[in-house]
C-alpha cells in the first residue's frame, strides 16, 4: 500500500531511534498554522498597489513620511512608463522611409507594426479601426500603417491587409488578409490577442475573442498562423536580407501573392 506524505515505515521508526536517520520534522499544529497565516496578511503591503489618486485618499489615514514615498515612487513609476509609451498614435510609412521607421526604429527590443493597406479593399476596413484603438491601447508599441503599393509596387489588392511584424531589425512576421484577425468581426481585442500571440505586447485577456459563435476563426478549415502556407511562390521574402533598402524593396516585395 502506498504511503501518504508524512507517514513513515516501521523500519524508519526504528532506524530514527538507534540514530541511524534523521529525526522526523515535526508537524505544526493547528494554531502555529493559524499564527503564521495570520502573519502573512499583516506583512501584505496595503499601499504598494495604489495609486496617486488612491494615495491622496489616504491622507488622514497614514503617516505623511510613508505617504511622501510612496508618492515618489509612484510618480518614478509613471515617468518611465511615459518614456516607454512614447508612441500612441498610428503613424505613416512610404518607401522612402521604411529603413529608418522601421527597421531600424525596431532595433534594441522595439517592436514595430506596419499594416499595409488599400482604401478600396472591404478587409482593410474592418482592420483599419482596431488597428488604430490598439495603437492608443499600446504606446509602447509602434503602430504604423503605409498604401501597399506606395512601399511596393504592384503589390496585389487581394493581398491586402498584409502586415510586418518588426522587432530587433528583422522582420519576424507576416500576416496576410483579414481571417487572422477575425474577419469581419475583427476588434480591437482581436488585434490585441493576435499580437500577444507572439510577444509583440501583453494581454490580460483570458480567452480568445476570435471564437465567438459565428466568427470566421471558428471555421474548421481556418490558417493556423493567418498566412497562406500552401506554396512556397506565396511567400514575401524578407529574411534574404537584414531590412529593406529602398533599392530592394521592389525587388524584395514584388513578387505577385496568389
Amino acid at each position: 500500500m502506498a504511503l501518504c506524505p508524512g507517514d513513515t515505515t516501521q523500519w524508519d521508526d526504528i532506524q530514527r531511534k538507534l540514530g541511524n536517520f534523521a529525526p522526523k520534522p515535526k508537524e505544526p499544529t493547528r494554531d502555529e498554522i493559524e499564527k503564521k497565516i495570520v502573519e502573512a496578511c499583516e506583512n501584505i503591503d496595503q499601499l504598494e498597489p495604489c495609486t496617486l489618486n488612491e494615495l491622496d485618499k489616504l491622507e488622514d489615514d497614514v503617516e505623511e513620511d510613508i505617504l511622501a514615498s510612496y508618492r515618489r515612487k509612484r510618480i518614478e513609476e509613471l515617468k518611465a512608463a511615459k518614456k516607454t509609451a512614447k508612441f500612441g498614435d498610428v503613424r505613416h510609412v512610404d518607401r522612402s522611409s521604411f529603413v529608418e521607421q522601421v527597421t531600424d526604429a525596431s532595433a534594441n527590443g522595439q517592436w514595430v507594426l506596419v499594416f499595409l493597406y488599400v482604401d478600396s479593399s472591404t478587409a482593410c476596413q474592418y482592420l483599419m479601426q482596431p488597428w488604430a484603438e490598439a495603437a492608443r491601447r499600446f504606446p509602447a508599441v509602434k503602430f504604423m500603417r503605409g498604401v501597399a503599393s506606395e512601399i511596393m509596387p504592384d503589390f496585389p489588392d487581394a493581398s491586402t491587409p498584409f502586415v510586418l511584424v518588426y522587432h530587433n531589425g528583422e522582420c519576424e512576421k507576416q500576416i496576410k488578409g483579414i481571417e487572422e484577425w477575425g474577419g469581419a468581426q475583427c476588434n480591437v481585442s482581436c488585434v490585441e490577442w493576435v499580437l500577444s500571440s507572439f510577444g509583440a505586447l501583453e494581454t490580460e485577456l483570458e480567452d480568445d475573442p476570435r471564437t465567438k459563435p459565428g466568427s470566421i476563426w471558428c471555421r474548421a478549415d481556418r490558417h493556423s498562423s493567418g498566412r497562406d502556407s500552401d506554396s512556397e511562390e506565396e511567400d514575401i521574402d524578407v529574411h534574404s536580407d537584414r531590412c529593406f533598402s529602398s533599392t530592394r524593396i521592389g525587388r524584395q516585395f514584388g513578387r505577385h501573392l496568389a
